[in-house]
């Protein structure tokens, strides 16, 4: 698999950040809001790593 670059993981995680207050607002509770927020957290962990520092969005 290719390596993501900072621009790639950044604009990806704004889109799961975006999604996940969605689902926050329309499907509370689901199993698909619970699969967002993992993605976040795996999105925004491979950030740091990137970066090497911790990420606040």
């Amino acid at each position: 698999m290719p390596k993501r670059t900072e621009l790639a993981l950044h604009k990806q995680l704004q889109r799961e950040l975006r999604h996940r207050a969605w689902l926050a607002q329309h499907l509370p509770n689901t199993k698909q809001q619970r699969q967002s927020q993992r993605r976040v957290l795996v999105v925004r962990s491979a950030l740091a790593l990137k970066l090497q520092r911790c990420v606040d969005h």
